[in-house]
């Protein structure tokens, strides 16, 4: 057989294909690269391969604790336990929710009064000043009212004070009385 037409083996052929695009000293660092990489897997999977087969001797509760530490449930577990030990440790109102807190420590005006409480024609600024809906400048409003106009003949006259209508005056009515 000639040795001339002897097909070329597939390392020359790789090799002038890598000649084409690398120069010599290219094509030795990306193969010392590559030998390197290899190596690298080939020591990592076989270092695992062997402490699979040949494990140490370790006490259970240490494996135990290992496995909790590196599980999703133990990071799980601990957000849980801090969770509780601040509910079970907190008085209960501290627990709740801002939003929660100021509904339940509002207080209306309308705690302290009673069904016509307020007398229209006899009433101070600061009697007025606790219906609800009614500040102390509409409280002063009611005060001129009275004053330039002389004492309330019906509840309904309080309409008649800029800043009531109907809806305003059917919030406070049933605190109020003439005499």
């Amino acid at each position: 057989m000639n040795l001339k037409n002897r097909p070329k083996s597939w390392l020359r052929q790789l090799n002038t294909f890598a000649q084409q695009f690398y120069t010599p000293r290219e094509l030795r660092a990306i193969i010392a690269f590559l030998f390197l990489g290899i190596a690298i897997l080939l020591y990592r999977s076989g270092a695992s391969l062997y402490h699979t087969w040949f494990p140490e001797k370790r006490d259970a509760r240490e494996l135990l604790e290992r496995k909790r530490q590196d599980s999703l449930y133990f990071a799980l577990s601990a957000i849980a336990a801090r969770r509780d030990s601040l509910f079970f440790s907190l008085p209960e109102d501290s627990l709740l929710p801002p939003a929660v807190l100021k509904r339940q420590q509002h207080h209306s005006k309308t705690d302290g009064l009673r069904f016509a409480s307020i007398s229209l024609n006899h009433g101070t600024v600061e009697d007025f000043a606790r219906l609800p809906t009614v500040g102390p400048a509409t409280a002063e409003l009611i005060l001129e009212y009275r004053l330039q106009r002389g004492s309330f003949r019906s509840l309904e006259e309080l309409m008649n004070v800029h800043g009531f209508g109907e809806v305003r005056f059917g919030k406070i009515k049933r605190f109020l009385c003439l005499n």
